[in-house]
C-alpha cells in the first residue's frame, strides 16, 4: 500500500487507509474510490499524500533499507543536522513499509 502524493492521484484509485485530519477526524474512509472531486478536496485541505491499494512493492526489504541507512550515516550521524536527517529518513522508511 504505497503512499502517493495527492498531485499524483488518479481517479479510480482506492484508499488503503482512511484519510484523517490533524484532529483525527476521518475525511475519506478506507476503500473509498478516488474521484477528481476528492482529489481537489484533498488539495484544498493541504493533504500531501494518501495510502492507496496496489502499486509497486519496494525492491528491498525494510531491514535492508534500514541497514543501508545506518551504513551511509555511520561517519556523520553524531553531527547535529546529519543525526536529524537520519532520524527523518528512518521514520520515512518505517512508514513506507506499514
Amino acid at each position: 500500500m504505497p503512499k502517493v502524493p495527492v498531485d499524483n492521484l488518479k481517479a479510480g484509485m482506492k484508499l488503503s487507509r482512511p484519510v484523517v485530519n490533524d484532529n483525527g477526524m476521518i475525511l475519506l474512509g478506507e476503500g473509498t474510490e478516488i474521484t477528481e472531486a476528492a482529489i481537489e478536496r484533498l488539495r484544498n485541505m493541504n493533504i500531501l499524500s494518501v495510502s492507496v491499494e496496489g502499486g509497486p512493492q519496494p525492491e528491498k526489504s525494510k531491514e535492508e533499507m534500514l541497514s543501508e541507512l545506518d551504513m551511509r550515516f555511520r561517519k556523520t550521524e553524531n553531527e547535529p543536522h546529519m543525526g536529524t536527517l537520519k532520524r527523518l529518513l528512518k521514520e520515512h522508511i518505517e512508514e513506507s513499509y506499514k
